[in-house]
């Protein structure tokens, strides 16, 4: 349905859809071929029928062509990794946007390592690539700046870590690493399976709680920019060797 808003620039008319609940994936793509889209578009098929009650009726084939179209009508670089959101809505329109151009080539343990603050009573669904998890990703960002840091690690109940910076937590203690179960990524699946294949390590998929944190050696997490290793929390500072040797494992498929 169409209304009408006012800004600096007059009166237009504007989609109230716009302002419905979205689905949404961050996908990386070169050349305008997008990574892992099956995958994309598998999780993206369950969650509408978890939420909309119906699956999508998005395919491969229109997708890598939309992208396509973006990368060469919007003047993107061919040769550069961008990272394009990709939005489904309830009626079945979806629109694909870049939101950033990579830094780095391949999927890559990224350079920054931020400072993370604990944000508790966070009870709600990380676990759902919808629009409401990613307005509240960005407020959790928000908020972490007003606290001197750069990321949020949210906390249900009994202490179990949501997320760290929206996506599932990944912990080291020596030789055992444990990988949250709260939020459901394309990313998050491919580094466990790359994790699962370390030699004289063990891997676990289980929640975790905010003690485990304060005892461990490392804690990193993956969304489409690649790998993060959050580098402390108030007073514990965390190394990278793990994360940095399974980046090393981590190809990208098309």
């Amino acid at each position: 349905m169409e209304q009408w808003l006012i800004d600096g620039s007059g009166v237009s008319k504007y989609d109230t859809e716009e302002q419905e609940l979205f689905l949404y994936q961050h996908m990386r793509t070169k050349g305008g071929v997008i990574y892992h889209l099956k995958e994309h578009l598998q999780l993206l098929d369950s969650t509408s029928v978890k939420l909309f009650g119906q699956p999508s009726a998005l395919t491969e084939r229109a997708i890598n062509e939309s992208c396509k179209n973006l990368i060469t009508r919007g003047g993107y670089s061919e040769t550069a990794t961008h990272i394009i959101e990709l939005r489904l809505w309830q009626s079945g329109r979806y629109q694909l946007r870049v939101i950033e151009t990579s830094l780095y080539k391949e999927f890559s343990l990224r350079v920054m390592r931020p400072k993370a603050m604990v944000a508790e009573g966070c009870n709600y669904p990380f676990s759902q690539p919808t629009s409401a998890a990613l307005a509240m990703v960005n407020f959790m960002r928000q908020t972490a700046l007003t606290e001197q840091c750069q990321i949020a690690i949210c906390l249900g109940e009994n202490q179990a870590v949501l997320s760290v910076d929206g996506a599932t937590p990944i912990v080291i203690h020596g030789t055992e690493i444990t990988i949250g179960e709260s939020v459901t990524s394309v990313y998050s699946n491919i580094v466990a399976t790359a994790l699962k294949q370390l030699p004289n390590h063990t891997t676990t998929i289980r929640p975790i709680l905010l003690s485990e944190l304060e005892r461990a050696d490392e804690l990193f997490y993956a969304d489409a920019r690649g790998i993060t290793a959050v580098g402390s929390l108030g007073d514990i500072h965390y190394s990278d060797s793990v994360a940095y040797a399974v980046s090393k494992k981590i190809v990208l498929k098309k």
